[in-house]
């Protein structure tokens, strides 16, 4: 504890002005960018400059980078200990593989909280142990500063939010923009892993997982990219709790990426676009006349009992016996392995010739070893009270 005192105190007298204080984006020159390359259309935020205190990757130094909310933050150049703020920054840390340094966790990741658990908590069940920081929308500073951390990740903050958390810790608060997978917001998914990479010095793991996501989304196009006649598909029930059938997503990751025809892709009105992806309420008449071949049950909702109404027993997919379960994608923002999954989980249903060599647990086990560090299939089907398959009709 007295080391980190110390070495806010060693900021405060060597750089005046970058804790404790508003930092405007562009006020200390060019942010400049993050020399990945790749072929998607993304550019990363999270440039680092290095103090003349030290080096980039030595303790004592301290970095400089652009976060999301464009503000130009100064870091330390180790940080041994972190916390995650906000829907999806602990997620992030998971994915870096960086859980050895969280020092505290917002309520809603203890084991006392009653909800399923996210794959990352599954894979990393001593998160749930670890002190509570406070509520997901209102972080404790009190709280904050027990925990001494030596940066804070925080996941849609504003310039002005991140500056005040930032003022009241005297500890450097960096904000992400997690995205999502659909192609508009898939830039700010890696932009985010590299800022987070870049902060906790965990640089080469975020490439690695922004190139597997690449070459899997490009894997799952591929199968299906001469199919000239897809299957009509919907998914209901999207996101964690009490959503019903009708509350569904005209991008839905999972579809576009195997080429389905997701029948409320052109759904424009009442879009709910917070966090993520744009989502929608739509009309029962409305489903009915789409008649999908396919419905996907998103696993994270409570109760399946619009599936079993009388007025939906003539859509194709409920004849047919064409209802599947997948993970949620949603669940305090996006799980994106599980994204990826559930495109393998839905193009195994829907295409079967094309994906004739998957198992969509087993995938599902790889992509999560990848993200999350362990295969957490079954973990996550006992979580959601189902996995991957035929739900007999919604029954």
């Amino acid at each position: 504890m007295e080391k980190q005192r110390s070495r806010r105190r060693f900021l405060r007298r060597t750089l005046p002005g970058t804790l404790g204080v508003s930092l405007l984006a562009g006020c200390s020159g060019s942010k400049g960018t993050d020399t990945t390359t790749s072929t998607d259309a993304d550019s990363s935020k999270g440039t680092t400059t290095t103090s003349d205190s030290g080096s980039e990757d030595a303790g004592g130094g301290t970095r400089t980078v652009t976060d999301a909310a464009g503000r130009d933050v100064t870091v330390p150049a180790s940080v041994e200990r972190v916390v995650g703020l906000g829907p999806g920054a602990l997620r992030f840390i998971t994915y870096l593989g960086a859980t050895d340094r969280v020092v505290g966790v917002e309520r809603l990741e203890t084991k006392n909280e009653k909800r399923p658990f996210r794959p990352y908590v599954l894979a990393r069940p001593e998160l749930q142990e670890l002190p509570s920081v406070g509520s997901r929308k209102s972080p404790d500073p009190e709280l904050l500063l027990e925990r001494d951390p030596d940066l804070v990740v925080r996941a849609y903050a504003s310039a002005k939010k991140a500056d005040g958390l930032q003022n009241k810790l005297d500890t450097p608060v960096v904000s992400i923009n997690p995205g999502d997978l659909n192609d508009a917001l898939r830039p700010d998914f890696y932009d985010s892993l590299r800022l987070v990479g870049e902060v906790l010095n965990e640089k080469k793991r975020a490439d690695e997982l922004v190139s597997y996501t690449k070459e899997t989304i490009s894997d799952l196009n591929g199968r299906t990219a001469g199919v000239s006649n897809p299957p009509k598909t919907y998914v209901g029930y999207l996101g964690r709790g009490k959503h019903g059938l009708l509350y569904t997503q005209p991008e839905y990751p999972p579809f576009s990426f195997v080429g389905t025809n997701n029948v409320a892709r052109d759904v424009t009105d009442g879009l709910k676009k917070k966090k993520g992806a744009p989502r929608v309420t739509i009309d029962a008449e409305q489903l009915i006349k789409w008649d999908p071949e396919y419905v996907f049950v998103d696993l994270g909702t409570e109760s399946y009992d619009d599936l079993s109404k009388s007025e939906y027993e003539s859509i194709a997919a409920v004849e047919e016996g064409n209802v599947f379960g997948v993970f949620p994608t949603r669940d305090y923002s996006i799980n994106f392995g599980t994204a990826l999954a559930d495109a393998y989980a839905v193009g195994t249903a829907c295409f079967p010739d094309q994906f004739g060599d998957i198992d969509p647990a087993k995938k599902a086990d790889a992509i999560y070893e990848r993200f999350v560090g362990e295969p957490v299939y079954d973990e996550a089907a006992a979580a959601y009270g189902d996995g991957f398959g035929r739900m007999n009709g919604g029954q």
